[in-house]
């Protein structure tokens, strides 16, 4: 049954071979001593569980033949930042960003959200086919990720695909070309962002950025928890969003009576998103590491033993959600665990949201003839799920 962490599923994604697992093995351990989870209760208990912590949980997978020391090279600085650190270091490394992506913060950036999703709709006017993926889904939330950071507008086309690069180790299935691509694409983005954190500090601004490179006192980072902390902070504000866009977007046009809903009910915009998220999760899976000896799943995990919550499949859990392949934008159940939980939430979450929740009605409205014109392309791996192409033809605007 690991088959289904190393294959490339595709356009169907993941989801048969998901059924299969919760069917037969919903509590599956490897060989190698992996615990893999895939019922909707069992991996929401899971990521509450305190005896379960953020180490390197890549290096438990065990799925591909890469050298340890050459995964650890690739996430060294990544390391360094609260993705991989516990209380009391995640504490104080997410209290020094978290009150720039609290509700109220967020909410504050929605106009400048809005004009960027209208100037890039602007773009799809009088054209017969539009790639989603490069002319929306990944500027969209680059632009504001880089607003948000400080990072200017000019260095953002060259430092996203270096982000690509750099997660490819979190993939279970990550093979040696790319972990080594990875091990470049840190050092890559540490010079740039290393470069950026010194001009913010000789010139602070009103960015993120200029605060983590001037924070003081017990706030203060080292210089790899900076760098570390600013990249993934660029990558966490703009990889789930993208994928959550054009994933969104595949389903609404393969249910055409829920896209037409949609715009005729834009008020629906945040129970569509939280659906969109659950059908076709851009994040499928996440690891922790038991800290102590513990019981998970009714399962006796020692500690230092890694277990891996397959997200993808618990969203699609029956024993959760009637008719959980089908898109629902109406659906009124179980949040879904796209965004993770415990300590570890995703922290951009309520931008991902407000993103997904402004775009989706104004592109309905504005191209109501909006249609697939091709077949999508989707990115390789199975831990984050989106496409690298998504061609549509937008119509004549209203």
């Amino acid at each position: 049954m690991v088959e289904v962490l190393l294959t490339d599923h595709g356009a169907p994604g993941p989801y048969a071979g998901y059924r299969r697992l919760r069917e037969r093995a919903p509590r599956l351990r490897t060989a190698a001593g992996l615990l893999v989870l895939s019922g909707y209760r069992d991996c929401e208990a899971a990521l509450r569980n305190r005896a379960l912590g953020k180490m390197d949980e890549s290096l438990g997978f065990q799925l591909a033949a890469v050298p340890e020391d050459l995964r650890r090279e690739a996430l060294r600085r990544f390391r360094r930042t609260m993705l991989f650190r516990n209380p009391p270091d995640h504490t104080r490394l997410r209290r020094l960003v978290s009150s720039v992506f609290t509700p109220r913060h967020v909410e504050a950036l929605r106009p400048a959200v809005v004009r960027r999703i209208d100037a890039l709709l602007d773009g799809f006017a009088g054209r017969d086919v539009v790639d989603v993926v490069t002319e929306l889904a990944l500027p969209l939330p680059v632009g504001v990720i880089g607003d948000l950071l400080g990072v200017p507008d000019v260095d953002l086309a060259v430092a996203a695909p270096w982000v690509r690069h750099l997660v490819a180790p979190l993939e279970p299935s990550a093979d040696i070309a790319a972990v080594q691509a990875a091990v470049r694409a840190e050092d890559q983005l540490a010079a740039y962002v290393a470069d950026l954190l010194a001009e913010k500090r000789r010139c602070p601004g009103d960015d993120l950025l200029s605060r983590l490179a001037t924070a003081r006192g017990e706030d203060q980072l080292d210089d790899d928890e900076c760098v570390g902390t600013a990249i993934l902070l660029f990558a966490a504000g703009f990889e789930t969003t993208t994928n959550l866009i054009g994933n969104g977007l595949t389903a609404l046009l393969g249910a055409p009576a829920q896209a037409a809903l949609l715009r005729e009910r834009p008020g629906l915009a945040g129970s569509a998103v939280e659906e969109m998220l659950r059908f076709d999760a851009p994040v499928q899976t996440d690891g922790r590491t038991a800290l102590v000896d513990t019981s998970v799943a009714d399962i006796e995990v020692a500690a230092g033993q890694v277990v891996l919550m397959l997200l993808g499949a618990g969203n699609r859990d029956p024993a959760v959600y009637t008719d959980p392949e089908s898109l629902h934008i109406t659906r009124r159940q179980a949040a879904p665990l796209s965004f993770g939980g415990g300590l570890h939430f995703c922290l951009g979450a309520p931008l991902a949201r407000l993103e997904a929740v402004e775009l989706f009605p104004r592109l309905l409205a504005r191209f109501p003839e909006l249609a697939a014109a091709g077949t999508g392309t989707w990115r390789p791996g199975l831990s984050f799920r989106g496409l690298a192409r998504l061609p549509v033809a937008p119509g004549r605007p209203a």
